[in-house]
């Protein structure tokens, strides 16, 4: 072989090992996320629950910044990639998939709609994803899946506190009107299950998703002439339909408020005639001088006083403790998951640790009362 054979063996030796050496860097650095360890949340930026879904995009977006000031995750900076779930199941699966198979997220937080995490947990374990959850308390997500944490109360507790004071008044006949969603609905059905063999008569009427005018089912349950009414929407537009038609047909009786419709203080005031004396339930957030100071942190930095206190806290709260979870077992979905089945976290509204089905232990719902336009507790 002559020399310029040997230089053209050598050189083609040279790129090959180039080649290899170039490959080996890219499998590296997309290893280490460019840096950057990223979490999807899908929270409702759009529609009737944007009420929950912008003061926890925004507290998510606190917490992230805290947390990278500080150093980040060992070293590394915390990146959330938000998406709208419009609380659509399809919508939030869609999204879901988007994120993981595309972008490579294994860790997810979201914000409302029992629907949109039901439709997500079956595609967890396949998908190799951790999804914790704040401002989800249907009680069909109990359990759904290992992959699943709720960091929140159960709405089962909610129906339980309203079948309490039902036969504590002595009530013989419970009108509900519903939305047809997983959320809303479960209310009811739960109600049902509580009040089963009491005595009590539940007669209920429904309505989907969206309509404008439900005074064909208020009109029915006008007529039963129940002792209260329980009202059960999936959001704020829908109570807000369910009451402005309950005045157009002079529909006054004592009301139960489920806590899509008790949190809503400009619905309340708005209402105050129709909802004086209603009772509701809503799960809140624990008071400390950290709580407090976080608070007066999102008003600082937003310009306005956060409108979901137990949003804001308890969002605050996933992404540290996410975090924190990171921290301690690196971007490892099943050490992840078993770090938050078996350790707690110290977050600004209390302890977190979560029971055999991951539900937030020590959660239950507080009893309000409506006087005068505004929606006081009444028990702890």
């Amino acid at each position: 072989m002559n020399t310029e054979e040997n230089k053209g063996g050598m050189g083609k030796w040279i790129a090959g090992v180039l080649i290899i050496v170039v490959v080996i860097l890219i499998i590296t650095f997309s290893k280490s996320g460019s840096n950057t360890i990223k979490i999807g949340a899908l929270y409702p930026l759009t529609g009737g629950l944007v009420t929950y879904g912008e003061p926890a995009q925004k507290s998510a977006k606190m917490a992230v910044d805290e947390i990278n000031n500080a150093g980040g995750i060992n070293g590394q900076k915390l990146e959330i990639n938000y998406q709208d779930h419009k609380c659509d199941p399809k919508t939030a699966v869609a999204a879901f998939q988007q994120l993981n198979s595309a972008d490579g997220i294994k860790v997810f937080t979201s914000a409302a709609c029992t629907g949109t995490a039901a439709g997500i947990a079956p595609t967890l374990k396949n998908n190799n994803a951790v999804f914790v959850s704040d401002v989800l308390s249907g009680a069909k997500i109990t359990g759904i899946s290992p992959f699943i944490f709720r960091n929140w109360a159960s709405d089962l507790n909610e129906s339980r506190l309203f079948a309490l004071k039902i036969k504590e008044a002595g009530y013989k006949k419970v009108a509900v009107i519903y939305e047809e969603t997983d959320y809303a609905k479960g209310i009811k059905i739960n109600l049902e299950n509580f009040l089963k063999d009491s005595g009590v008569n539940v007669v209920a009427e429904s309505f989907a998703t969206g309509v404008t005018d439900v005074r064909t089912q208020l009109t029915k349950l006008k007529v039963e002439k129940a002792d209260v009414l329980l009202i059960s929407p999936q959001t704020v537009t829908s109570a807000e339909v369910v009451l402005k038609q309950m005045e157009d047909i002079n529909f006054r009786t004592k009301l139960l408020l489920n806590d899509n419709v008790i949190i809503s203080k400009d619905l309340i005031l708005k209402h105050k005639d129709i909802l004086e004396g209603a009772l509701g339930a809503n799960f809140v957030a624990g008071s400390s001088t950290k709580t407090a100071e976080v608070l007066k942190k999102y008003k600082d930095t937003y310009g306005q006083d956060c409108p979901q206190t137990t949003v804001c806290v308890y969002t605050y709260d996933t992404i540290h403790l996410l975090a924190d979870a990171i921290k301690v077992n690196g971007y490892d979905v099943e050490k992840i998951k078993n770090y938050l089945n078996s350790n707690s976290y110290e977050g600004i509204a209390g302890t977190i640790s979560f029971d055999e089905k991951n539900d937030r232990k020590n959660a239950d719902y507080t009893l309000f009362l409506v006087e005068n336009g505004v929606a006081k507790a009444v028990e702890k």
